[in-house]
């Protein structure tokens, strides 16, 4: 009885041990692919979600490792520095899929929550290049200036793809705010729609009010609906 309970202690022991080695190794693994993603060894391939999911091995769950491609503009607004590639469209499509799944643009466009929850449905869309020139759609409502969000588009296009020389609208009205009510018998004008999102918390107006751009911070403060607060060195003109 007495061997059988020595037995039964020592495979206690053993699980123990094993499940620490396991964990050990697991985190281990979890360093080395943090690791990979900041020295650029890792890239994560096109389409993945701003962050991978935690898959559990055994007892130890993995710690989500951000996607690389999510903090490339965050990045080149903070130093000025990306690398840049050939002018063609899967190129600019995946520079606009940088830019909307940024920290910054978590706060511009309405395929986040955040900003969706507070009335955002703004986007931007690659329409097509004609020559060294990019076109692009600006569809739904932005909180930010629509000459801002085309800005911010076409500055990191560029720097991105050097090769590109100018980006625009497909349509001039798509960088319009407001939009004339014009009576259709008389051409007369009955008032403005404004094509902007909602000014939720009134800080929109009261920036305006105070001779301050608000774009400059945008609708949330900073490090609200980002991964990183902090400011930009780099703002369209």
């Amino acid at each position: 009885e007495s061997q059988s309970t020595a037995v039964t202690f020592d495979q206690a022991h053993l699980v123990a041990a094993q499940r620490k080695i396991h964990d050990i190794m697991c985190y281990r693994s979890i360093l080395v692919a943090i690791a990979g993603v900041v020295t650029g060894s890792l890239v994560p391939p096109r389409g993945v979600a701003a962050f991978s999911p935690a898959p559990t091995v055994g007892r130890c769950t993995r710690l989500p490792v951000p996607a690389l491609y999510a903090n490339v503009y965050d990045d080149w607004r903070s130093d000025g520095v990306v690398d840049t590639m050939s002018l063609d469209e899967d190129n600019v499509e995946l520079v606009l899929q940088e830019l909307v799944e940024s920290d910054y643009g978590k706060s511009m466009f309405g395929v986040h929550d955040m900003p969706a929850a507070a009335g955002i449905t703004g986007m931007v869309d690659f329409v097509e290049i004609a020559g060294p020139e990019v076109i692009l759609r600006l569809s739904g409502a932005f909180w930010h200036r629509r000459e801002t969000v085309l800005g911010r588009a076409a500055m990191y296009l560029n720097a991105r793809i050097p090769e590109i020389v100018e980006v625009n609208v497909e349509d001039a009205s798509e960088l319009e705010d407001f939009e004339d009510v014009v009576d259709e018998d008389t051409g007369e004008i009955l008032g403005r729609n404004d094509k902007r999102a909602p000014d939720f918390n009134g800080d929109r107006a009261t920036m305006e009010y105070q001779g301050i751009d608000p774009d400059m911070r945008g609708p949330f403060p900073s490090g609200v609906g980002g991964l990183r607060p902090g400011g930009s060195m780099i703002n369209p003109t």
